[in-house]
């Protein structure tokens, strides 16, 4: 029902974008529209054929043996706008067979934070340079409109997505709009915990919390827990290495990193972005237990967290400053690179803590950015980019790339999590493979889609503001909360309240089919 009014809609929504982006032009703080990936792509923004170190995959004959024969493309070039090395890494693991597929690419670097205005300019023009894009879901209601429908590509083409394999949220929510395939993953970020075993399982640190708490010390498995551990480690040297190290880090650079880092929170605690007629949650009690645990923090964490952003955050982990971090799952796989870690015999994983319930820890985790990729509507090699992504996404090429460190992509299938392919990745340590499989299936069970609505990026931008205000003591919890919810409703007012009712609730129903849905007596509403 709201396919039929959503050309004109969609024209409204890319014409006040792109207003918006032509008044913003004037010089101000670098802020991304939302908060980065895990990745980190450079600023780069020029076409490469370069491949990055660790390529390679398997031999074509090998994937021939599996696959069936290669379909010749024809030798086109497609256009990819990639968004980092790291994902152009995808596509350069299987250089041979592309050469065998008789198909090269050309990559664009667009830093992530600009990759969502530079996309709208082009569709606001009628057109895309490129062939196939790689965009947050959350961006997926702006992108639908510009993007070939992929169950009709399959049926032409005689392409399997084999989506039946891919995990809800991805089947469901991170790749569809209205009903319509419109992506295939390619990221499947999410959020879990990690921590440094020494912190938690020296006997001196289990004495000495007993002793100021006692408490046993353990890996957090609430939020209030998270506070009182950070408290306990800060100014505490910890390791034992003759300095005193922090408790706790999160990334509260301004542009959207502070309200990646309070969803979870927020989440735990039973909130929910709207209600089912759009008035804002996110002052709720959810919404502000959430952020007086963050605000509670304040004091714990390193020196500049409000510059911090995804690196600086995982760097506080990986280089022993802090003892634990919320973070992508592409920490877990740094964190035994002997290169980039100083814990690489020291790093454990674990879901996220969560609110206590009748005696049984309630969890909702955050998936947040996420990246995937489509192909235009304006791109005149469209088959040659199915048969692409579709030889990507199959489910020995997506295992194979999840577990390449260099390419920072996690799992999104189902049968990616066999303990056992994880043990094997790193024989010396197999515990940690197991347990680092089990967690991200078990994020993906229990984490809530971004919001996936016209306009996303106003929302999150506006409440980001208003979180690290809080943060940073110059409002209120309630005030800061209260104002962000009345931003809300301006944004949703402008871009017309019965239209955004109806895309919310879209997204509302996928989320209640999944069992997500507002708990307001678990913040004790």
């Amino acid at each position: 029902m709201y396919r039929k009014r959503w050309s004109l809609f969609s024209l409204l929504i890319t014409v006040v974008i792109v207003m918006g982006m032509l008044v913003a032009c004037a010089p101000q703080e670098a802020a991304p529209t939302t908060a980065p990936a895990a990745t980190e792509p450079p600023a780069a923004a020029a076409p490469t054929n370069t491949p990055p170190p660790g390529g390679g995959g398997l031999t074509p004959e090998a994937v021939a043996e599996e696959t069936g024969e290669l379909p010749d493309l024809g030798g086109v070039t497609l256009q990819v706008s990639a968004i980092s090395e790291t994902y152009a890494g995808i596509f350069h693991k299987y250089d041979d067979i592309w050469e065998q597929m008789n198909v090269s690419f050309e990559f664009t670097m667009v830093p992530a934070q600009d990759t969502y205005q530079k996309d709208m300019l082009e569709f606001a023009g009628g057109g895309s340079s490129q062939d196939i894009v790689f965009f947050q879901p959350a961006w997926m209601a702006d992108y639908a409109p510009h993007l070939i429908d992929l169950g009709a590509a399959a049926d032409e083409y005689g392409i399997d997505w084999q989506m039946d394999d891919a995990m809800a949220v991805f089947s469901e929510s991170y790749t569809q709009w209205d009903g319509v395939h419109y992506a295939i993953p390619a990221d499947g970020d999410q959020f879990n915990f990690y921590y440094n075993k020494v912190a938690f399982e020296d006997e001196r640190n289990i004495d000495a919390y007993m002793e100021e708490t006692g408490e046993e010390l353990r890996v957090p498995e609430t939020w209030d827990e998270y506070v009182q551990v950070a408290e306990f480690f800060n100014g505490r040297d910890w390791d034992f290495d003759g300095t005193d190290e922090y408790g706790v880090a999160e990334a509260w650079l301004r542009g959207g990193y502070a309200y990646y880092w309070w969803l979870p929170k927020f989440f735990g605690y039973g909130g929910v972005y709207f209600d089912e007629e759009m008035n804002p949650l996110i002052n709720s009690p959810a919404g502000i237990q959430a952020l007086e645990h963050q605000v509670a923090i304040a004091d714990f964490v390193p020196e500049g967290s409000f510059n911090f952003g995804s690196g600086e955050a995982r760097a506080a982990w990986l280089n022993g400053d802090v003892p634990m971090v919320v973070h992508w799952t592409s920490s877990a796989k740094l964190a035994k690179d002997p290169t980039a870690s100083k814990i690489v015999e020291n790093a454990g994983i674990a879901l996220v803590p969560g609110v206590e319930v009748d005696g049984e820890i309630y969890r909702r985790t955050a998936l947040p950015t996420g990246w995937v990729m489509g192909i235009t509507t304006y791109s005149d090699d469209q088959e040659a980019a199915a048969q692409v992504m579709a030889f990507l996404a199959q489910p020995e090429r997506s295992l194979e790339i999840a577990l390449d460190a260099a390419l920072w992509c996690e799992p999104w299938r189902a049968s990616s999590f066999d303990p056992a392919v994880w043990e094997q990745k790193w024989p010396e340590d197999p515990e940690y493979g197991a347990e680092m499989a089990e967690v991200m299936q078990g994020s993906l069970e229990i984490g809530v889609p971004d919001l996936q609505i016209p306009g996303q990026d106003e929302y999150v931008k506006a409440l980001d503001a208003e979180i690290a205000s809080a943060i940073a003591g110059e409002k209120s919890v309630e005030d800061a909360l209260n104002d962000a919810a009345e931003e809300w409703n301006n944004i949703t007012d402008r871009l017309g309240r019965d239209d955004m009712i109806g895309f919310w609730n879209a997204q509302y129903d996928a989320m209640k089919a999944n069992g997500i849905e507002y708990r307001p007596e678990i913040a004790g509403e």
